[in-house]
């Protein structure tokens, strides 16, 4: 069954009961509620909750929890099922501290095993049995590397599943802080590569990252307004684990990906625009207000295969390079 169907599936199973989730979207900026900023969208938590309610996973893996906001749809999907653990990982205490507290008061510590460190050293012994891999952490090519050499390439069942965050399809049009344009880009026809002292500002922002973290080699590509109306656009993907997760893709066989961007509006019986005017700094080339569904589901076995094929692709070009 190729990807596509199995979230099918899932949201025609469970899709009528994430009326029960609203709380979360309508908290994700209430520094009462997450001490981190919630950034994960609401058709995104939708079927990450469903999928978890359809594949009745025994055991996820997830890196990072933050303040627990996108936790908090995988635990809830467990509590329904009465069955299943997360194991997740946060290096920030206090963000650690926030999300269990979270948890607690929604009777979910049964459900979440939370650890606190680098999950680059707490996580080496993690058993090989997970269904589902979430990888939403620092957004660098080098740590989504580890995670797939350290997990994904030990995976046991041949049904798991894995999703990164915060990665779009390179077919993706949008704006993030009224940008772009650029620092020296224009509404020249043909797109211009730039990049802003603020937005690199904003994205450490929004991922957490120290400023040693915001590898400065993303090239950011500008497409001018289609058909000449509304604003410049890009692709979205601004962080070195975005550009190489596409790289990982064009690697797959096209069932089993799939990017949430590209089916954000095929499934209104989950209202996926309902929240697009919470989403703050994150609009469409009008200037409207839209959360970007951000993920990217793929079965494990495929981001093993894909991931060699990639290593062998980049040791025949260093090889010929050497020559």
């Amino acid at each position: 069954m190729n990807i596509l169907n199995i979230i099918d599936r899932a949201i025609m199973k469970y899709g009528h009961e994430t009326s029960i989730l609203e709380f979360l979207p309508e908290n994700r900026y209430n520094m009462d509620v997450f001490k981190t900023t919630g950034q994960y969208d609401w058709l995104s938590g939708q079927v990450l909750y469903c999928l978890i309610r359809y594949i009745q996973p025994r055991r996820i893996l997830e890196i990072s929890t933050a303040s627990g906001y996108a936790t908090m749809f995988m635990a809830l999907a467990l509590k329904q099922n009465n069955w299943g653990r997360i194991d997740t990982h946060e290096i920030n205490p206090k963000a650690a501290q926030s999300a269990e507290q979270l948890f607690a008061a929604h009777g979910l510590n049964k459900y979440v095993n939370l650890i606190v460190g680098d999950a680059r050293k707490t996580s080496v012994n993690s058993p090989s049995d997970y269904s589902i891999y979430f990888l939403d952490s620092i957004h660098t090519e080098e740590f989504a590397r580890w995670f797939i050499e350290q997990h994904v390439m030990r995976s046991e069942r041949i049904d798991a599943v894995f999703h990164m965050h915060d990665i779009l399809p390179l077919n993706a049009r949008v704006r993030r802080w009224d940008t772009p344009p650029f620092e020296g880009s224009d509404l020249d026809p043909s797109y211009r590569i730039g990049q802003t002292k603020r937005f690199k500002y904003q994205m450490r922002k929004l991922l957490k990252l120290r400023t040693e973290e915001v590898e400065d080699i993303v090239q950011i590509k500008t497409y001018p307004p289609e058909n000449g109306k509304g604003l410049q656009t890009f692709d979205g993907n601004c962080t070195t684990e975005a550009v190489w997760g596409n790289k990982l893709v064009t690697m797959m066989a096209k069932e089993d990906h799939l990017f949430l961007y590209d089916v954000a509006d095929s499934y209104p019986l989950l209202e996926p625009r309902k929240y697009d005017r919470y989403a703050v700094g994150r609009t469409d080339s009008k200037g409207e207000p839209m959360e970007w569904n951000e993920a990217l589901w793929c079965k494990a076995a495929a981001v093993k295969s894909a991931y060699m094929k990639l290593n062998e692709l980049k040791t025949h070009e260093l090889a010929n390079h050497g020559t």
